[in-house]
C-alpha cells in the first residue's frame, strides 16, 4: 500500500540518520526544503519539478524518490544543484528533477526530497497525481514517528481527492500496540475502532485530539481518507507513545529530626513510571525554610535521585521534588522536614563556685569576681558558636563566656545575676542567682526569726495567764443573804 510503504521508507531513513546526529549537524539549524509546486500537482505529461534547499553548509547529498503502491523510483540530484542568491545569511541552492511519466502508471504518487548532512537526514514530501487516478492523497506532518503524547495530540497534514465526487471524510483513530515494532504493522479498521475525530477538510488539516482516556503505551495512530467503496481510500499510520499517567514519586521523610553535625539524605530512587520505566527520569529538588526565609529557595539541585542537606540548623523546612519522566510528564510532591534545635544548657561558676538557678550567694571579699560559662553545653554543631550574655537586674552588661564582675556603683547590697547562653537559632538556656555584697549585713535567717517570735508569743501567753490567776483571788464573792 502506498502510504504504508512511504511511511516505512521515511521512518527507516529517520531512524538511521536523524537519531545519530553528527557534530556538524548538531551545530547548525535543519535545512529548509522548498518546492516550487503545491501539494496535489496533477499532470498527464512529462514535466520538470523544481525546488530549493536552504542550509548553513552544502549538503553531502540530496536524493529524491517517487513512491506508489509497492513501487519506488528515485535518484540523486546533488550534481544538478545551482547556488542562488539568498535573502538570509544561509546558503541557498536550486534543484530540479525531470519527471518522465512514461516510467509511471496512473497513480497517486508521493514525491520526497531527502537532504543528508553528515549522519543526519531531513525529508519533505509532496503528493503528485499522475494520470486519471481516483485514489486520494494523504500526508501526516505531525505527529512525528515515535512522538510522545500527553492528554492531547496535535495532528496536521494534507489530504485531497482528485475527483469531485469523493467525500472528503478524514478519520483519526488509534490502536494499541505491544511495542514500537508492533505499531503500524497492519491496516487499521475505522469501522470497528472508536474514532478520536472526523473532519471533512479538503487540503491542509489541523486537529487537536483528546487522548486523555488512553492508557500509557505504544499506539498506532491512523489518519484515513474514508471511502467504503475503497476506490478513493487512503490510510497513513505513525507510531506514538501515549504518556498520560504521572510518574510516581516514592520518598520517605520522617516527622522529626534532631539538629546535629550529620547530613540528612533523602533517596527517591524507588520512584518509577510503571509503563515507561525509570530510564531518562529527571529530578529537581528545591529546599525552602518557611520558618526563617519564607518561600525563597535556599537550595536547588538539578539531577540525582538522592538529595542531602545539613542538619546543623533547626527549623521547619519544605523539600519539593519534581520528577519528570522520559516523555516530559511531571509529578511534584512537597515534603515537610522539621529539625528540632537542641536548646543550650547554661552552666556557670563565679569564682569557681557553681551557680545554681535560684540560689543566693554571698560574694567573697574583693572588688571583682570571675565569671565562667565556658562549660555550657549544646549540640556538637552549635557548641563553638554559643553566645553568652550576662545581665544584672535583668539588664545586659557583659557579653562573652568568661568575664570579670564588678559590683555596680548604684546597686544596693543585693543584685540578681542572670546568664543567657544563646545558639545560632536564637534559642537559649539561662540561670539566675541572687548575689550579696561581701560587706552587707546579713539578716537573721527566717527560721530563727520564726523561732524567736514563737518563743516570745509563748512567754507572753504564760505571763498573761499568770496575771489572770492573781487577779481572780482579789474579787469578793457575792453573798446572797447579806441583804437580809
Amino acid at each position: 500500500m502506498v502510504p504504508r510503504r512511504l511511511t516505512i521508507t521515511i521512518v527507516a531513513i529517520a531512524i538511521m540518520l536523524v537519531m545519530l546526529p553528527s557534530a556538524n549537524a548538531e551545530s547548525q539549524d535543519p535545512p529548509i526544503i522548498g518546492f516550487d509546486f503545491e501539494n496535489g500537482l496533477s499532470t498527464n505529461e512529462s514535466m520538470t519539478l523544481f525546488g530549493s534547499i536552504e542550509s548553513d553548509s552544502l549538503p553531502d547529498s540530496i536524493d529524491w524518490t517517487i513512491e506508489y503502491d509497492s513501487y519506488s523510483l528515485g535518484g540523486q540530484i546533488s550534481d544538478s544543484l545551482q547556488e542562488t542568491n539568498s535573502q538570509t545569511e544561509r546558503m541557498t541552492w536550486s534543484w530540479y528533477v525531470e519527471l518522465d511519466i512514461s516510467q509511471y502508471p496512473v497513480c497517486t504518487c508521493y514525491f520526497t526530497i531527502i537532504v543528508s548532512i553528515g549522519e543526519s537526514s531531513w525529508t519533505e514530501s509532496r503528493v503528485v497525481f499522475i494520470g486519471d487516478t481516483l485514489r486520494s492523497g494523504l500526508l501526516i506532518e505531525s505527529p512525528e514517528e515515535g512522538e510522545w503524547s500527553h492528554d492531547s495530540l496535535i495532528v496536521s497534514g494534507w489530504s485531497s481527492h482528485p475527483t469531485v465526487w469523493a467525500n472528503p471524510e478524514i478519520r483519526f483513530f488509534t490502536f494499541p500496540a505491544t511495542s514500537s515494532a508492533d505499531t503500524c504493522s497492519e491496516e487499521g479498521d475505522s469501522d470497528t475502532t472508536p474514532l478520536l475525530s472526523v473532519s471533512n477538510t479538503e487540503g491542509g488539516y489541523y486537529e487537536s485530539l483528546d487522548i486523555s482516556s488512553l492508557e500509557d503505551g505504544w499506539y498506532s495512530f491512523y489518519v484515513e481518507n474514508y471511502d467504503p467503496s475503497k476506490i478513493a481510500f487512503t490510510q497513513q499510520c505513525v507510531s506514538i507513545r501515549v504518556n498520560n499517567a504521572l510518574p510516581e514519586i516514592i520518598l520517605s521523610v520522617e516527622d522529626l529530626y534532631i539538629e546535629g553535625p550529620d547530613e540528612l539524605s533523602f533517596d527517591a530512587s524507588a520512584s518509577d513510571d510503571l509503563v515507561w520505566g525509570r530510564e531518562g527520569m529527571e529530578y529537581m529538588w528545591v529546599l525552602r525554610k518557611p520558618s526563617h526565609s519564607g518561600q525563597t529557595p535556599i537550595d536547588i539541585q538539578l539531577g540525582g535521585w538522592i538529595y542531602s542537606m545539613t542538619s546543623d540548623s533547626g527549623g521547619n523546612y519544605t523539600l519539593t521534588l519534581t520528577l519528570t519522566d522520559s516523555g516530559g510528564v511531571k509529578s511534584t510532591s512537597v515534603f515537610e522536614i522539621n529539625i528540632e534545635n537542641v536548646v543550650p544548657t547554661a552552666i556557670a561558676t563565679i569564682d569557681s563556685s557553681l551557680m545554681i538557678d535560684g540560689d543566693r550567694i554571698k560574694l567573697s571579699t574583693g572588688e571583682q569576681w570571675f565569671l565562667d560559662a565556658s562549660s555550657s553545653t549544646d549540640s556538637i554543631n552549635d557548641i563553638a558558636k554559643l553566645k553568652c550574655v550576662w545581665k544584672i537586674d535583668y539588664e545586659p552588661v557583659y557579653e562573652g563566656c568568661q568575664r570579670e564582675l564588678s559590683w555596680p556603683s548604684k546597686a544596693g547590697d543585693e543584685i540578681i545575676l542572670t546568664l543567657e547562653v544563646i545558639d545560632d537559632d536564637e534559642d537559649y538556656g539561662s540561670i539566675s542567682v541572687k548575689l550579696i555584697h561581701p560587706e552587707a549585713n546579713e539578716p537573721l535567717p527566717y527560721p530563727i526569726i520564726v523561732l524567736v517570735a514563737s518563743t516570745l508569743f509563748m512567754l507572753s501567753a504564760i505571763f498573761l495567764r499568770y496575771r489572770s490567776s492573781d487577779d481572780s483571788t482579789g474579787i469578793p464573792s457575792w453573798d446572797s443573804g447579806s441583804d437580809k
